[in-house]
């Protein structure tokens, strides 16, 4: 049975055995109080799920005396950006993004448009467990609000300015785009035209049914791949449900893994500005601190987590964050993932650098990762990340976030799951045969250890 998960990414879990209604008006109950009655934004994606979710949680937030500016359908980006551009208390999103079919979630968002950091959720989550709400008189509760007109334009306008749209209109790139029959869908013709671009849409379709594993990785890029060469495109880009994912296909049929495509944006965006500044978490790639250290610039890592990253890149006032899972956030822009932002700063780098996307990929330093999940007690997870320790004494140790050991030829990487009883493990390598060889041999120490 699927356990509920609460953390800065708000509550989410399986639809029904999990995730109920009454969970959810509970939450939003929660958030109208916290808020103090104030404004909020309102949106949700395509799946099935998502307008019973998306009307529970309006109804809670009224009855709490906040106004409600109903978005409807709107990906996580534009998310991000309506919150601030609208002046409200707060945000609503409702979407599962990667997460597989018969999932949902109800995701708060600061006034900032970013997500609670640890110490506002812990408030929020004080409310939301003594389910002593905000609850008004049948004359003092919230109305919807209607939202302002060119939202979305206002979104595309902020996310153009950051870009050389001129450039990618000149390269006369033809781009396969598959969305996931998400939220992005709505706004692909729009971000088309504004950079010149002809993009060819796949699961585009508004049907709430996820057509694929919704989170980008080879596996999930098997259409894009199968449609790339006969449609003689540039570039193909898999997308997560709400657009804050993304994982790439290559001119060459190269289905790219999710962990390069900060890592491809991160060699634009510091291309000819040493100095600059890039935050990414613990277990992301060691292409990406290459990638840095070529542009003379600083990486600094922080938690697993998109609150953390975000939080880290405005304290240092970094140029770029992201992380493994195919995402990234830029400076300037919005406190969260864009991943229509990271289309356009790929197409950006073939148009400047007058290279495909083949090319790009290729002047990339490769590693092979592995990725694996050991099952455990909560309580025990920590003591066996504890007996680990000293398991091998002649790496480098940071406990940060779990425990990372690093070695001149690769890294390995710990962390008790703050969701699900799990120890989470990820090795990369120079080569794959090694980075398959340290799994086994870690996994075997957990599993004794666990015994």
């Amino acid at each position: 049975m699927q356990s509920l998960r609460i953390g800065t990414a708000g509550l989410r879990g399986q639809v029904a055995s999990a995730l109920t209604p009454p969970l959810a008006m509970d939450f939003a109950a929660a958030l109208g109080t916290y808020l103090d009655g104030g404004a909020v934004v309102v949106g949700h994606d395509t799946r099935v799920s998502s307008c019973m979710f998306h009307n529970a949680a309006i109804s809670a937030l009224l009855s709490c005396g906040c106004d409600v500016l109903d978005m409807g359908v709107i990906s996580a980006p534009e998310m991000h950006f309506a919150v601030p551009h609208l002046q409200a208390a707060g945000g609503l999103l409702i979407g599962a993004g990667h997460h597989p079919k018969g999932w949902n979630a109800l995701i708060p968002l600061t006034a900032s448009g970013a997500f609670f950091t640890n110490i506002r959720l812990q408030e929020l989550l004080d409310i939301y467990h003594s389910r002593r709400y905000g609850l008004q008189r049948w004359d003092r509760v919230g109305k919807e609000r209607p939202v302002p007109p060119r939202v979305r334009e206002a979104y595309l306008d902020r996310l153009c300015a950051q870009l050389d749209v001129d450039a990618i209109a000149g390269g006369g790139f033809n781009v396969v785009a598959d969305f996931c029959n998400g939220s992005g869908s709505l706004v692909a013709d729009q971000f088309a035209s504004r950079l010149g671009i002809r993009l060819i849409a796949i699961n585009c379709e508004l049907s709430g049914i996820l057509p694929h594993d919704p989170e980008p990785r080879p596996r999930s890029a098997m259409q894009v791949h199968s449609v790339l060469k006969p449609l003689k495109a540039d570039i193909g880009f898999v997308f997560n449900s709400d657009m804050s994912r993304a994982s790439i296909v290559t001119s060459a049929g190269e289905t790219l893994s999710e962990e390069y495509t900060v890592a491809l944006v991160a060699d634009q965006i510091l291309a000819g500005k040493p100095g600059r500044k890039v935050v990414t978490n613990w277990c992301t790639t060691r292409t990406l601190d290459e990638v840095v250290v070529r542009h003379q610039g600083e990486l600094f890592k922080t938690k697993v987590g998109e609150a953390f990253i975000i939080d880290r890149m405005f304290e240092l006032g970094a140029a770029l964050a992201g992380d493994g899972s195919g995402s990234a956030a830029f400076a300037g822009h919005i406190p969260g993932y864009d991943n229509f932002m990271v289309m356009g700063a790929v197409l950006e780098a073939m148009a400047r650098k007058r290279a495909s996307s083949a090319e790009l990929a290729a002047a990339l330093p490769r590693y092979h990762i592995v990725k694996r999940s050991i099952r455990t007690s909560s309580s025990h997870a920590y003591t066996m990340l504890h007996k680990l320790r000293s398991q091998f004494p002649d790496a480098l140790v940071n406990e940060e976030d779990g425990l990372r050991f690093d070695w001149p030829d690769g890294w390995i990487h710990l962390r008790a799951s703050m969701t699900e009883p799990l120890v989470r493990m990820v090795v990369e390598w120079n080569s794959k045969e090694q980075a398959e060889d340290r799994a086994l041999l870690v996994r075997g120490l957990l599993e004794r250890l666990v015994g």
